[in-house]
């Protein structure tokens, strides 16, 4: 089934993204799809037996229009028998009469939960279909939307239905894990391996994952490929009508935009700092498009136009510009065709294992919130801020909204969720009231961190909204005082302390390549904040610290898991921080990228991570400590271009434990630091993974296995490295 659009716009689908599984958790399991017309959606959650299907729960979604043909739906099944209390609205229970298998009986199924409360069963394979029932039209299960059939099928071997199993508490943990997956970049989609996990296991629930945690960029909303930017355009016209296009204030008809014509608008009007913004999406249409087109090949184009098509004869640049650009192009259509081959594979992931996210800077803008000033400038300009209520605004719709649906209150849903897209400004050049409403609601929402439901706890960290400033250009602390009062209230009512254990997800790493850090942080200071990515945590020391000591001294904690992502590489290390003798051992695990990977790139990265010093140490003070020795001699010792464990005359100091004897401080160190990088078990490879991965994680007591698969020449490379929490960290 599909809806009219108008001349030049492509047909919509019925359904344009998912199902996607997203929370689920005994109480409740939540299905998120997106629809072109208005539509009734259930949700019936069954156990999947050899003699068939047990109905165990059901929902109805709530619907939310954010276009003319753009409706999105998260429904919240409950088991049979309870009460739908924190359900969406209208939960109802499973339809009567109906068979869900030959033979089979209606008999409701489900466990007892704590409490005498009924709940989905732990450790068993549960299975679900959807009804999408259109208002002028038939209702349609997964069968009837081809989404059991052939390569299209999001149900694993000869599995009847999509499936997922809610891990049994205390049993061991898996978990997937990955970042920035940008559809134009280089490498394989490392959906691919994760979807040969869930294939291998779909019935070994002993190890099958029962989470999928993506730490960021899912997608680039300032760098998009040419051969697709006008496809999302006429996209987002078909989904929120031709207004769209108007919508963001200071800005022409985006149609009447050049391909690769962005920079200038984002740069002079938007006062974005992206240097690859050439194709930058500003509207809140073209937003929603990208989110479709990552997450189900229907909403492709069914070919992408030649250059000369895209880039008409004298539009610049010209001559050996031109030249270059026509060779850009036609890479980026190889990579966009590698991408929607494996789009099957992404659709399969996200329909069988439960999904939480989090965002990172470029499911924005490249540098969203990098300095206070870039934060002012772009707040203070009616582009700027449009685009990022714009890019937030459909984060929560497409993501945010199903990682914990109770934190979003009805007045941010109304601001977030209108009819149609902000009407730019009114005739004497000011902004509406209610565009007004709807920026200001987006960029002052506070509540994205959360907890998710997996044994330990996962507090999944918001870095980017929340941040302080302790200067205008200088770096930030990634989270912010209140916020860290948020984390600390997020941990305690999940039983963080008397657990003792926990996992974060930040995604920036806490614990990534010193070396790495070093060089941003000298680059950094020869050429600007914003030329290079600095904002690892070490980039502000009081964050760091700050973050150490919730954890350390609030929570009582002495050992976590980290997962992140954003660098552009796969690694493990084994960190350890150190308050006045009081220790946290760190398990931080990164994969990055799903699909942004270079030859040059991962060649790079390879020989560094053979080359780079295994372990690293560090000592610190609150404040900078007296001296035994002349102030000029530190200086010059602590001043070093390549050293950037430099003096803070104002924050916590750092240094090298050698360096910190030369200069004789009077006073012990308060904070002491150090870091393992993990090399792979098999072989003398390299500690860190360049090529396209995602990370499969396996916590069974105080051990914690991380296998990065990488994924190159259509075939996974695992590359697996262990922690043990439980002992000394090795020397």
């Amino acid at each position: 089934m599909t809806t009219e659009a108008t001349e030049a716009e492509p047909p919509l689908p019925l359904l344009l993204a998912g199902p996607i599984l997203r929370r689920a958790e005994p109480r409740r399991v939540c299905v998120w799809l997106a629809t072109s017309v208005p539509a009734r959606f259930t949700v019936e959650i069954c156990a999947v037996a050899a003699d068939g299907l047990t109905p165990l729960g059901t929902g109805e979604a709530r619907q939310v229009r954010l276009g003319r043909s753009l409706y999105v739906h998260l429904a919240v099944a409950t088991p049979l028998g309870r009460a739908p209390g924190g359900a969406s609205p209208g939960g109802d229970e499973m339809p009567s009469g109906r068979d869900m298998a030959p033979g089979g009986d209606m008999a409701p199924g489900g466990d007892m939960a704590p409490g005498g409360d009924i709940a989905f069963p732990t450790g068993e394979l549960l299975g679900y279909d959807i009804t999408v029932a259109p208002e002028d039209g038939p209702p349609h299960r997964l069968a009837d939307l081809d989404r059991l059939d052939g390569a299209t099928s999001i149900a694993y071997g000869h599995l009847p239905l999509p499936t997922f199993a809610l891990a049994v508490p205390g049993d061991p943990l898996h978990l997937l894990h990955g970042s920035c997956r940008q559809l134009h970049g280089g490498g394989e989609d490392a959906f691919l391996a994760a979807d040969g996990v869930l294939a291998s296991h779909a019935r070994d629930l002993a190890n099958r994952p029962s989470a999928l945690f993506l730490t960021g960029d899912q997608i680039y909303g300032d760098e998009v490929g040419g051969p697709l930017i006008g496809h999302l355009g006429r996209l987002a016209r078909a989904l929120v009508g031709p207004e769209d296009e108007l919508s963001v204030p200071g800005l022409p008809a985006l149609s009447s935009v050049a391909v690769y014509g962005r920079q200038q608008l984002a740069t002079e009007r938007a006062c974005f700092t992206s240097t690859k913004a050439g194709n930058h999406l500003f509207s809140l249409g073209e937003f929603a498009a990208a989110y479709l087109v990552a997450w189900d090949e229907r909403c492709w184009p069914a070919s992408f136009p030649s250059f000369d098509e895209a880039v008409p004869e004298g539009a610049k640049p010209t001559g050996r510009g031109r030249r270059r650009r026509r060779r850009q192009y036609h890479a980026e259509v190889v990579q966009l065709e590698a991408a929607r081959a494996a789009l099957p594979a992404v659709r399969r992931v996200l329909a069988n294992v439960p999904t939480y996210t989090c965002f990172d800077d470029h499911d924005v803008t490249d540098d969203w919130n990098l300095t206070w000033r870039w934060q002012e400038r772009v707040r203070a300009s009616p582009t700027g801020r449009r685009v990022v209520a714009n890019a937030l605004a459909t984060f929560w719709a497409f993501q945010g909204w199903g990682n914990e649906p109770e934190a979003f209150d009805e007045a941010f849903v109304a601001a977030a969720a209108r009819t149609a897209p902000p009407a730019g400004r009114e005739a004497d050049g000011t902004a509406s009231d209610a565009d007004r409403r709807y920026d200001d609601a987006m960029w002052s929402f506070d509540r994205w961190s959360y907890v998710a439901p997996t044994c330990p706890p996962t507090v999944v960290l918001d870095t980017r909204t929340q941040r302080a400033f302790d200067s205008d250009e200088g770096a930030a602390r990634l989270i912010g005082p209140s916020e860290l009062e948020r984390v600390r209230e997020l941990a305690i009512g999940a039983g963080v302390p008397e657990l003792g254990n926990v996992v974060l997800v930040s995604a920036v790493p806490l614990f990534g390549l010193e070396v790495q850090e070093r060089r941003q942080k000298f680059l950094a200071g020869k050429l600007g904040p914003y030329e290079i990515d600095f904002e690892a945590w070490h980039s502000a020391l009081q964050g760091l610290v700050d973050l150490m000591g919730l954890l350390v001294d609030d929570l009582g904690l002495r050992r976590c898991v980290v997962l992140s992502g954003d660098v552009h590489y796969g690694l493990t290390v084994d960190a350890s921080f150190e308050i006045d003798g009081r220790s946290l051992r760190v398990a931080q695990l990164v994969s990055s990228a799903i699909k942004h990977s270079g030859t040059l790139a991962r060649t790079g990265v390879d020989v560094l991570g053979r080359l780079v010093r295994a372990e690293h140490e560090r000592v610190g003070w609150e404040g900078p400590p007296e001296v035994g020795r002349a102030p000029g001699l530190v200086h010059r010792l602590l001043e070093r271009p390549p050293n950037t464990d430099e003096w803070n005359d104002d924050g916590p100091v750092f240094l090298p434990p050698a360096l910190a004897q030369r200069v004789d401080p009077d006073q012990r160190p308060t904070y002491r630091e150090s870091r393992r990088y993990v090399r792979p078990e098999h072989g003398p490879g390299s500690a860190v993974v360049g090529e396209s991965n995602i990370g499969l994680v396996t916590m069974s007591g105080d051990t914690v296995l991380h296998v990065v698969l990488g994924r190159s020449g259509g075939a996974d490379d695992p590359h697996t490295t262990r922690i043990d929490l439980g002992l000394a960290p090795k020397s």
